[in-house]
């Protein structure tokens, strides 16, 4: 029979500085004079044999986790870790569902592993002597906590500080002010986060945490169980898998044999967390409260005595384990390790760690890393017994020998995702095939002009937007949003970091109105108007109520997008993706639109659809002042055909609106006090006789659409005359777009200057200086977002669009950026695609295009996609083709577009002068034809692909299959029309052989 218990020995030779520095060698005493001790330093009986902690985890009635005066309560809140059943089984139960080990194989595991693709290559950019935990497992841990839990709002900065400093507090023994203050500060913040990502998952659910916990009746979670238990989740959920990554690498690294068994598979990476957590438990000590007088082990223990249950001593104990001081991932025997605790309290967490460590981060690690060794003169550190890690983990390999091939190219940032932007991006990968891209953007949403400045109902010209995407989801071009360089990187640190840095920011402010009241309350720009019904988020709301009557500055095509915009009723605008609100708001009280510019109809700057479109709305009037018919019956040009109609044409009984167009008028003040009232303006060429006479337009607002500047942003470089005719600054740094020109140049002219430009980078970097490129950046710019984000983003405004809408977008900042922090690298496309699919049993087929805007090169791509099951494909575009492309033994199918007053698309005109000065035979060549045009130009619709059909047919070539056309004022995607098209040419060619 066991002996009375005696009084608890007193170990007053431990402190806390020697459990700080290295705990074994006094749990080793404390085990061998008993285990169950009186600490004075710490202030509680510390328990360190194997049997007595095992005894304190199975006996909760009697050893009470809800400890009074609790270190943890104080620094995190009363979580379940503080509480007995039945409420620890309540909360528990709460917290289960998403943790389970069947949840985290298939909503988390994927997640695990796209994150260490990430911080494992951000890593090894950093190069041998990068800190392993610092730089590898930490930022790992906490971006796995950081989805799990569904903190978008929060960068894996921010869970790192917040785990850290709460952690710091929950063993703060010796009770030091700064520490309680630092964890009091992360708490707080905590709290903050928290409260605004609650309302945000109720809107948004997802897979994670608060998602799950939004879902339950709120009397099982109240709000500050929930606050406290996030809390609980945040510290032990990022330091325990980062310190077993830690610990781990480091006794591999310290003892080799280990590391050649697993890699000869006879250990396991299980075996090695395990063994890990056993060797060096994360969770050193936690607390316990007696409920009653108890003898543990021999030891009377008063009820109300406090204890430290200490895991890290009960794991080595000598009882239990042979050698329980050395790592051994193959030991056998012995008892379970208690590192997840034991009992109603076992971890959580358990299968999430496993995953994180054993299934993706060791194997990961050590497979990309085969000769990773320690720093001879930097030597890994550990310290800490509450809980305790790696505090210092240098490391070394062999760049030649890692498995990460960095890429041989040159690295190249584009700042901005807009029309120029993507076209550089796309003409740089073309030039240097090699290179690796970097497309940066302010909003974590891609495509700047043709998301927010393309009228919303202009699906056509927005289709170009398909083309772009193609870069990022199969071009291996790199998205970046949520980056404002200028603020959160400086242009200095860009370069520095890319071979070559291209600024394709655009322009976003209206330019100055220079006129007397210009700045009066009711004056707007049209790219104001035009952000707000495009839902940009950078805009103000709500959207300002214009008024009854409006006066529109400016005769160009954003001014005629303003108007048409407004004059539409919420019924003719199906199919587009404009905002409802903003246009209910600016619109809804119009009777009476002024349009007014300085020019005659022959020279005015708006293309002949643009006004037709606004010609053809129902229920207009039409007034038109400066020009009469006298002056326009002799007039050939389309524009002043058009208002020579207009003026010919009947009125309208009963129109809702009355649409004034003022030609050769200029205005020359602004009327009103406090808000407009009335705009002058004044006749400066008009045809008319008589002197230039003043008219008082009686309106509540104007919008001027007269051009664009730079806002605070974009002012980056400084651009001279030579640097905007060739589009470079200084070898290095270049411009394109609006950035580069100016507020001038259509979305097909940028394509041109792209490749222009992509040309110029290349002969730059022939000599490839080797920058480190975006990753050596990304760890300083935790907020940014990816192509994944934009995705989910897009997925939420469509699932959000109202009937007859494409979308609905999202127009509040923040919320995108928590849309697109969900997003954790969803799978896409690195490599570019391959621009040939041989290998079929259909006849051969070539493919090839000319295109202004690129809608002809999307339309290629949509047709090799669609045919290379069943034939050899090939595409190429002819601005870098000769004549020699025209192989007889293949179908050559000829896309062509062509838009405006052009005919021959610009990248064909080479080919074309080539074909008539070679003049070769073609009669054994049999192809297709499918033009794409905008039939408001009748003279000149699908006209380029006519020209190229009736050289090939000169030149003894035979066309077979219908002829297809697509009308981009029309409402059918091109990509559908073409691929229903080109398998009637195929039949048609199968079966005239």
């Amino acid at each position: 029979m066991p002996g009375p218990a005696r009084p608890a020995p007193v170990a007053d030779w431990v402190t806390i500085p020697d459990l700080h520095r290295d705990p074994f060698p006094v749990f080793e005493r404390l085990r061998a004079e008993g285990g169950v001790h009186w600490v004075p330093a710490v202030g509680r009986y510390l328990v360190t044999s194997y049997a007595a902690v095992h005894d304190t985890e199975l006996d909760q009635g009697t050893f009470s986790a809800d400890e009074e005066g609790s270190l943890m309560i104080r620094a995190m809140g009363h979580s379940m870790l503080r509480r007995d059943d039945p409420q620890h089984h309540v909360e528990r139960r709460a917290w289960q569902p998403v943790l389970r080990p069947g949840v985290v194989r298939k909503a988390w595991l994927p997640q695990f592993e796209r994150t260490a693709e990430r911080y494992l290559g951000e890593f090894l950019d950093l190069g041998p002597g990068a800190d392993l935990v610092r730089d590898f497992a930490a930022p790992y841990a906490a971006e796995n906590l950081r989805a799990v839990l569904g903190f978008h709002n929060a960068t894996q900065q921010d869970l790192q500080r917040w785990s850290q400093t709460m952690i710091d507090a929950t063993g703060n023994y010796a009770d030091d002010p700064g520490v309680w203050a630092r964890g009091q500060a992360s708490y707080d913040e905590v709290d903050v986060a928290l409260d605004e990502m609650l309302t945000w998952h109720a809107e948004h659910p997802d897979d994670s945490l608060l998602s799950a916990l939004l879902r339950l009746p709120e009397q099982q979670m109240p709000l500050a169980s929930v606050r406290a238990n996030v809390k609980m989740t945040i510290g032990g959920g990022l330091n325990e898998p980062r310190d077993a990554i830690g610990v781990a690498a480091w006794a591999l690294l310290t003892h080799p044999e280990q590391r050649r068994l697993v890699a000869e598979g006879t250990s396991t990476w299980d075996a090695v967390f395990d063994e890990t957590i056993r060797w060096v438990a994360p969770i050193g000590m936690y607390s316990r409260q007696t409920t009653r007088d108890v003898d543990l082990q021999g030891v009377h223990l008063p009820a109300g005595a406090k204890l430290g249950i200490c895991l890290l001593s009960a794991n080595r104990d000598e009882r239990v384990w042979s050698r329980p001081d050395v790592f051994d991932a193959t030991r056998e025997g012995g008892g379970a390790h208690l590192a997840f605790g034991k009992g109603v309290h076992v971890c959580l967490g358990a299968a999430v760690a496993r995953a994180e460590v054993a299934a993706v981060a060791l194997p990961r690690l050590f497979e990309r890393l085969p000769d990773l060794a320690t720093v001879e003169h930097d030597p890994p550190q550990a310290a800490g017994w509450v809980f305790r890690g790696m505090t210092s983990l240098p490391v070394t390999w062999d760049p030649q020998r890692s498995a990460r091939v960095p890429a041989p190219g040159p690295h190249v940032a584009v700042v901005g995702s807009g029309p120029s932007g993507c076209y550089t991006a796309q003409a740089v990968r073309k030039a240097l095939p090699r290179a690796e891209v970097t497309v940066l953007d302010r909003l974590p949403v891609p495509y700047g002009l043709v998301r927010h400045g393309v009228a919303g109902d202009h699906q056509g010209t927005k289709a170009v937007s398909r083309q772009f995407a193609r870069l990022f989801e199969e071009d291996g071009v790199r998205f970046v949003g949520g980056v404002e360089v200028g603020s959160d990187v400086q242009l200095a640190q860009l370069r520095s970091a890319f071979d070559a840095v291209v600024l394709a920011h655009g322009l976003h402010e209206d330019a100055r109105w220079e006129v007397p009241g210009a700045d009066l309350p009711g004056v707007h720009g049209a790219g104001r108007i035009t952000r707000l019904l495009n839902g940009h988020p950078g805009e103000a709301r709500p959207a300002p109520r214009l008024g009854a009557a409006v006066a529109v500055v400016g005769h160009g095509n954003v001014a005629l997008d303003v108007v048409r915009l407004l004059a539409k009723r919420p019924e003719d605008l199906a199919g587009s993706d404009v905002d409802d609100e903003a246009h209910r708001r600016l619109g809804g009280d119009l009777r009476v639109l002024h349009v007014l510019g300085r020019s005659l109809p022959a020279a005015a700057k708006f293309d002949v659809p643009a006004l037709r479109e606004v010609l053809d709305l129902p229920g207009l009037e039409h007034v038109v002042h400066g020009v009469g018919p006298d002056t326009l019956a002799g007039a050939q040009d389309p524009r002043s055909q058009l208002v020579l109609d207009l003026l010919g044409a009947p009125g309208v009984p009963g129109a809702r609106l009355q649409v004034h167009w003022w030609f050769g008028h200029t205005p020359v003040r602004v009327l009103g006090q406090d808000a407009v009232t009335g705009l002058e303006v004044r006749a400066c060429c008009t045809a008319e006789a008589g002197p230039q006479e003043t008219t008082v337009l009686d309106v509540d607002g104007v919008v001027t659409a007269i051009g664009f500047t730079a806002d605070a942003g974009q002012r980056l470089a400084v651009l001279d005359g030579a640097a905007r005719a060739s589009g470079r600054i200084e070898p290095g740094l270049y411009a394109a777009g609006w950035a580069r020109r100016g507020p001038r140049g259509t979305i097909p002219s940028q394509r041109t200057d792209a490749r222009e430009l992509a040309r110029t980078i290349a002969a730059d970097l022939a000599t490839c200086p080797g920058a480190p490129g975006w990753r050596s950046l990304s760890g300083a710019l935790p907020a940014a977002t990816g192509y994944d984000g934009w995705l989910l983003i897009e997925a939420h405004e469509t699932r959000g669009a109202l009937p007859g809408r494409l979308r609905r977008k999202l127009t509040d900042a923040g919320e995108l950026r928590r849309i697109a922090a969900t997003a954790t690298g969803l799978p896409g496309g690195s490599a570019p695609a391959a621009a040939a699919s041989e290998g079929r049993d259909g006849p051969p087929v070539t493919i090839v295009y000319a295109t202004e805007s690129g809608n002809g090169e999307l339309v290629a791509d949509e047709l090799a996609d669609h045919l290379s099951g069943r034939h050899p494909v090939r595409v190429v575009d002819l601005a870098e083709a000769g004549p020699d492309v025209l192989d007889p033994e293949r179908l050559v199918v000829l896309v062509c577009s062509t838009y405006g007053d052009g005919e021959l698309p610009t990248t064909a005109r080479a080919f074309h002068a080539d074909l008539l000065q070679r003049r070769p035979d073609l009669s054994g060549l049999r192809f297709a034809v499918f033009g794409l045009g905008d039939r408001s130009y009748s003279r000149t619709y699908s006209r380029g692909s006519e020209i190229l059909e009736e050289t090939l047919r000169g030149l003894g070539a035979r066309r077979v299959g219908p002829y297809g056309r697509h009308d981009a004022a029309g409402r059918e995607a091109a990509a559908d029309l073409a691929r229903a098209w080109v398998d009637d040419v195929l039949q048609t060619a199968a079966t005239a052989g």
